[in-house]
C-alpha cells in the first residue's frame, strides 16, 4: 500500500513520458497506448515518396527527386506528429533515441542491400542551431548511425537562412530552399553513396535540395530518410 502511494506520488511529481511522442504514460509503459499500436507504412513503396505504390498519386508527376529513393517509416498524423513536433520545437532531444530506433528498422527493411558509404542530415544555420540547442536531424543520424554501424559525417552547410516553411506551397518551398546548402569544404562525396536524414518530409523540398548538391559533387546515389512523412502523394 505504502509502494503504491509512492508509486503514485512519483507519477504526479514526475511523470513518466512516451519514448517516442513524449506524451505522459503510465510508469510501467515506455510508450503510450497509441504509440503502442502504431503499424509502420508497409508494401510495395513508391521509390520518390515512400508511400505504397499502390495508393500514391507519383506516377502523375513527372519531376523526378534528386534522391534516388525515400522512406518514412510513418505518417505525420496523431501521436507520431505530437512527438515530432515536441522533437523539433518544444526541447525534447531524448526522443531521438526511440525515433532513431524507428527509423532504423525500416530502413534495414526497405534499404537492406544498399551499402552506404556515409550518413548526413540536414543542417541547419548556426544561429538556429544556438537558439533550439541541438539540430533534430544530427540527433536522428547520430542514433541510426550508432545501431546501423555506418559512419555519419556533417557533409553540408546551411549557408542562407530561410524563411519559415510550414506554410508555404510546393513550388515556394522549392523556391526558398534555391542555392540555401552547399557542401562543407572539407567534404568529398564523390562517388559515395549517402544516406540523407531528417525529421519530417511535408514535401521532399528539403531533401531534394540537399541531395542535389551532393549529386553536384559527385556523389554516386543518395538515399534520403525521415522519421514521419505528410500523406501529400495519397491519391484522392
Amino acid at each position: 500500500m505504502i509502494k503504491e502511494a509512492i508509486k503514485k506520488l512519483s507519477f504526479a511529481v514526475f511523470p513518466r513520458r512516451c519514448e517516442l511522442c513524449g506524451e505522459v504514460t503510465e510508469l510501467d509503459e515506455a510508450r503510450c497506448e497509441e504509440c503502442r499500436k502504431l503499424k509502420r507504412i508497409e508494401g510495395e513503396l513508391c521509390r520518390k515518396c515512400g508511400i505504397p505504390k499502390d495508393i500514391c498519386s507519383c506516377k502523375n508527376k513527372r519531376k523526378k527527386s534528386e534522391y534516388k529513393a525515400f522512406i518514412a517509416p510513418f505518417y505525420y498524423e496523431n501521436s507520431i506528429s505530437a512527438g515530432a513536433n515536441r522533437f523539433k520545437d518544444y526541447g525534447y532531444p531524448e526522443l531521438a533515441k526511440a525515433m532513431g530506433k524507428e527509423m532504423s528498422e525500416h530502413i534495414e527493411d526497405y534499404f537492406g542491400d544498399v551499402e552506404f558509404d556515409f550518413i548526413t542530415f540536414v543542417p541547419m544555420t548556426k544561429k538556429k542551431q544556438n537558439k533550439r540547442g541541438y539540430n533534430q536531424s544530427e540527433l536522428l543520424a547520430n542514433e541510426i548511425s550508432e545501431i546501423l554501424d555506418i559512419p555519419v559525417l556533417a557533409l553540408l552547410d546551411k549557408v542562407i537562412s530561410t524563411r519559415d516553411q510550414k506554410k508555404k506551397s510546393a513550388r515556394q518551398r522549392a523556391v526558398n530552399l534555391r542555392g540555401a546548402f552547399d557542401l562543407k569544404e572539407d567534404a568529398n562525396v564523390d562517388d559515395k553513396t549517402i544516406l540523407l536524414v531528417d525529421d519530417i518530409r511535408t514535401t521532399g523540398a528539403t531533401l531534394n535540395e540537399c541531395s542535389y548538391v551532393l549529386n553536384a559533387y559527385g556523389a554516386k546515389a543518395v538515399y534520403a530518410t525521415t522519421f514521419c512523412m505528410t500523406k501529400k502523394h495519397l491519391k484522392k
